[in-house]
């Protein structure tokens, strides 16, 4: 059974995964999903991949196009598409007033992004 959780993400450190593209991890401690909150800017390096995970995409703030199996769907704040399991995607930041803040939903887990996540956190803790 998965542990009752609470927080803020917005009071949560950033991890830069590379140049332009930050992340929180949050609500670990729910069983059988990852959600995550993405800032990407402008001119962000593009990085087609799939993964066994479904994926559900949801734009919070700014503008990508985001493209799954080969097709762009302009997402802008409210706009959201769902990512089928190991079907080729990415998010392409290029005219965004602002960096795009996006959440991600993961199912099943992603274990290797909670424990890369919770070792950073950790290793600000020890600064």
């Amino acid at each position: 059974m998965s542990k009752i959780a609470s927080g803020n993400w917005n009071q949560a450190p950033w991890q830069v995964l590379r140049p332009g593209v930050e992340r929180v991890i949050f609500a670990m401690e729910a069983d059988g999903v990852c959600c995550q909150i993405g800032r990407v800017e402008n001119d962000n390096e593009i990085r087609p991949h799939s993964h066994e995970n479904e994926q559900i995409a949801l734009v919070l703030e700014g503008e990508c196009d985001y493209y799954v199996d080969g097709t762009p769907y302009k997402l802008t704040p409210g706009s959201w598409v769902t990512v089928p399991a190991n079907v080729e995607h990415y998010i392409h930041v290029h005219d965004s007033a602002v960096p795009c803040i996006q959440m991600d939903i993961f199912t099943p887990d992603r274990p290797e992004f909670t424990e890369s996540y919770t070792a950073f956190v950790n290793s600000l803790k020890n600064k």
